[in-house]
């Protein structure tokens, strides 16, 4: 018994780095009613529940008034495993205030997020686009003073193997009133893929869309695009299969290419940015990227921030609503409307629904002896149009001093990858920079712009 509870302290002690305890109090707030601030450790699971009279509250329709706020890195996975389960058994939101982080076992507490009702339930969870949540695999590092003994190895992976079955129990749980997992398969695949000593952090649109996180804090913004409507089709039929990337992987249009000064396939450009058909009911016809020998498209309406959707993608026999009914539409986050790869940080920032992907990168110059002359944290906005009918990529750069560098990319044919570039309207010329940066050479000055991120 010794041995398994030295195992698991060097268990525990490695699911999060060594802290202040977690702090758990009431909080009369408007946010939240109870806060969790710190290392999770020995005696919390008991201390949360002592706090059920103020913490779970019936509205007389549903617990949504039931908020538990989390700042945490971490910590004992026994206690945060029984605090995520008494937080699915008894409907309790989840929340991750402005720039907080939630991570580790904390993570998997806030995956748990719901609330229920007599004739009301569902998941509940939201992140401020500044927070983080991050996931990792539980992980053990041995005292390398120390010798073990056959006996302390079996110890020691019979704990791992419960942790992992732990958290795997769950993740397996159903949403409440439905059938997906509270925790989808390819994020578990995320965080069992990723070494205790990592992090592998919730950054994009399509991960929050995917695994139905909920994200406070972005300006409201009614401005409506085609780009939006092909983007809100694309997120919507990958919602319960795949992240919307992976779902398209064999177009770079959909993916991390887009921030790339590397030339994106005509047709992919085209189909994404041009008008499409709209009919009398508001709705827009949109032609998914996979279309081909399998129908694969949604009708699309936007109203202010509102996203509704219905489809059918027979490459995956998925439907989404039931187009030509009354009431067939599903409705989805304002987010839907974004490019999959958009980043979190980067969503309240002025002008996040004018562009199609943004993010927030290192731009960088070297001048023609390869010399670095600037180097600055930058906005990052691409844009994908046709101009005059040639397709493009316009990547708008905002540095921290306030700066603009415009490059535009025109789209190439499938296989192809020469195209022409033009950096500030002059002639540019792509190339790889030091270190795998996407580069592109001002002709006229010799000098070489770079992004990374």
């Amino acid at each position: 018994m010794f041995k398994r509870l030295a195992a698991f302290a060097a268990l525990t002690i490695l699911l999060a780095p060594p802290v202040q305890g977690a702090e758990i109090q009431r909080s009369d707030d408007q946010e939240c009613r109870v806060q969790i601030t710190g290392e999770i450790r020995k005696g919390d699971a008991e201390a949360l529940a002592g706090l059920s009279d103020h913490l779970i509250v019936d509205n007389g329709e549903s617990t949504s008034a039931s908020v538990l706020c989390l700042d945490s890195p971490g910590g004992n996975m026994i206690e945060g495993m029984n605090m995520a389960k008494f937080i699915l058994e008894n409907g309790i939101s989840t929340r991750i205030r402005a720039d907080r982080e939630c991570s580790s076992i904390c993570a998997i507490m806030f995956m748990m997020g719901n609330y229920r009702g007599g004739e009301v339930a569902g998941l509940s969870r939201r992140m401020h686009y500044t927070s983080k949540l991050g996931f990792h695999r539980p992980y053990l590092k041995p005292d390398e003073a120390r010798l073990y003994t056959s006996d302390d190895l079996a110890s020691i992976y019979a704990l791992g193997m419960e942790t992992v079955f732990g958290i795997l129990e769950v993740a397996n749980r159903r949403e409440p009133w439905g059938t997906a997992q509270m925790i989808e398969p390819d994020l578990f695949k995320f965080i069992t893929g990723t070494p205790g000593d990592g992090m592998f952090y919730v950054s994009t649109v399509e991960e929050a869309l995917r695994w139905r996180i909920e994200i406070d804090g972005v300006p409201a913004s009614a401005n409506q695009t085609w780009n939006q409507l092909h983007y809100a089709c694309e997120n919507a039929l990958a919602n319960r299969i795949s992240l919307t990337s992976v779902l398209n992987g064999i177009d770079g249009a959909l993916g991390d290419a887009v921030f790339r000064l590397q030339p994106l396939n005509s047709y992919s450009i085209q189909e994404i940015s041009s008008a499409g058909d709209i009919s009398n009911d508001g709705t827009a016809g949109v032609a998914s990227l996979r279309a081909g020998y399998s129908s694969v498209g949604c009708r699309v309406r936007l109203s202010g921030e509102q996203v509704a959707v219905c489809g059918n993608d027979e490459a995956t026999d998925t439907q989404v609503g039931r187009c030509g009914e009354k009431y067939g539409m599903r409705h989805f986050s304002p987010l839907s409307r974004l490019h999959p790869k958009t980043r979190l940080q980067s969503l309240g920032l002025p002008d996040a629904f004018n562009a199609d992907a943004r993010r927030i990168a290192t731009c960088e110059t070297f001048d023609q002896s390869g010399g670095i002359t600037d180097s600055q944290p930058c906005l990052q906005a691409v844009v994908l149009l046709q101009d005059a009918g040639n397709p493009m990529a316009r990547h708008v750069f905002t540095w921290s001093s306030g700066s603009r560098t415009v490059i535009d990319i025109d789209g190439a044919a499938y296989g192809e990858t020469h195209t022409t570039a033009r950096i500030n309207g002059g002639s540019g010329e792509i190339r790889h920079g030091p270190e795998g940066k996407s580069c592109v050479r001002n002709l006229a000055s010799g000098n070489l712009f770079c992004v990374s991120g």
